[in-house]
């Protein structure tokens, strides 16, 4: 009688690595909170005790992704080329950082934020002045930019599209300030509306944005407006229903600014001018509907999102139209990364709250994202 042996496998050198890498592909296509455990161990062939050797949870595993992102950023030549070809590398961390980073806890966030700031100041330092700042944060949201769309290009065009928005934000001349006096960061309306349905509304997109469409219930949306748990539901059935009206509203300003821009512009460029300062001002006067629109449309059922998702490709088709009119010279995919660049600038600058003070804030944003779309400036330098 002959008895059988199994050998037993030896675990890979780089498990970690490979932990890491499923979880961050499926943190970016999924969300956080649709990805289990158990799904990052089976997309690495392993069980769920043998993954909990390498992290306690999926707070620490997201983190953990973080961490090693970051990391091969610090790791790299603090300048548009080598932060670059990271970015690349690392394709998911901006859409990461800005959607889920809200799940780790205050402090691993604030960790997180002081190595962002240490990153933009790098690049910041390479042009000293009283714009250093805004400079080097608007060279790293372009760097951070590919986290969003799925383009396909490249490496090496890619690269170079990508390096020279960056160092454009770093270069192009920005407008003079307004006396400060004339500075007013945009804080949260005071008033509410009249009507039950747009109370409840605007108090989900205020939720949302804080704290991530998972972590809020209807209950904690009624009780911000004051508004029994029952009479909730005389307005919007789920929750998802709700999600859904705030992202039908931030798309229906979306084109309505485009259509404005159109109605008012000469030529391709004068029409793109117009919709970077229309989407400027809307990123700058509402944020949370902004942020709403960027983080939480990953968590609308699968037909929704898809009908989402579809709208959001096709009003940065008009963008890119209207870029590749005033600049033959790019294809469809160049003019395609530079938009979402664009895009990234507007959407990042907005957002950071020691930029709100700024005197002619929405001025310089503006100005940096039109650097981003027409590169060329860099040679007349």
């Amino acid at each position: 009688m002959t008895t059988g042996t199994t050998t037993p496998r030896r675990r890979p050198r780089d498990r970690r690595q490979q932990i890491l890498a499923a979880a961050r592909d499926r943190f970016a296509r999924q969300g956080y909170h649709r990805v289990a455990m158990a799904d990052v161990a089976a997309a690495v062939d392993i069980g769920a005790s043998a993954l909990y050797r390498h992290v306690r949870g999926k707070q620490e595993l997201l983190l953990a992704v973080l961490d090693e992102d970051l990391a091969r950023l610090e790791e790299a030549e603090p300048d548009p080329d080598g932060l670059a070809r990271v970015a690349l590398e690392r394709r998911g961390f901006g859409l990461l950082w800005e959607r889920e980073a809200g799940h780790l806890p205050e402090d691993e966030q604030h960790a997180v934020r002081v190595r962002l700031r240490r990153l933009a100041g790098s690049l910041a330092g390479r042009v000293p002045g009283p714009d250093a700042d805004v400079r080097g944060w608007a060279a790293l949201s372009v760097l951070g930019s590919p986290s969003y769309h799925r383009t396909t290009l490249d490496d090496d065009r890619f690269h170079g599209l990508i390096a020279d928005a960056a160092r454009a934000c770093l270069v192009v001349g920005l407008p003079d300030p307004p006396p400060s006096s004339a500075a007013v960061p945009h804080e949260p309306p005071r008033l509410v509306p009249a009507s039950r349905r747009e109370a409840l509304l605007a108090a989900a997109i205020r939720l949302f944005a804080a704290r991530g469409y998972p972590s809020v219930g209807l209950a904690d949306i009624g009780a911000a407006t004051g508004i029994a748990g029952p009479s909730v539901y005389h307005h919007f059935l789920t929750k998802a229903d709700l999600l859904e009206a705030a992202l039908r509203r931030g798309e229906e300003r979306l084109w309505l600014g485009l259509h404005h821009a159109l109605a008012r512009a000469d030529d391709a460029a004068g029409a793109l001018a117009g919709l970077v300062e229309d989407y400027t001002a809307f990123a700058s006067t509402d944020p949370q509907l902004v942020g709403t629109l960027l983080s939480e449309i990953v968590h609308l059922p699968g037909d929704r999102h898809a009908a989402f998702r579809a709208h959001q490709l096709e009003y940065v088709a008009e963008w890119v139209g209207l870029l590749r009119a005033a600049r033959p010279d790019l294809a469809v995919r160049e003019a395609r990364v530079l938009v979402h660049a664009a895009l990234a600038v507007v959407n990042s600058l907005t957002r950071i709250r020691h930029l709100r003070a700024r005197p002619g804030r929405d001025a310089e944003i503006a100005a940096l994202a039109r650097a981003v779309l027409q590169p060329l400036v860099l040679e007349s330098e």
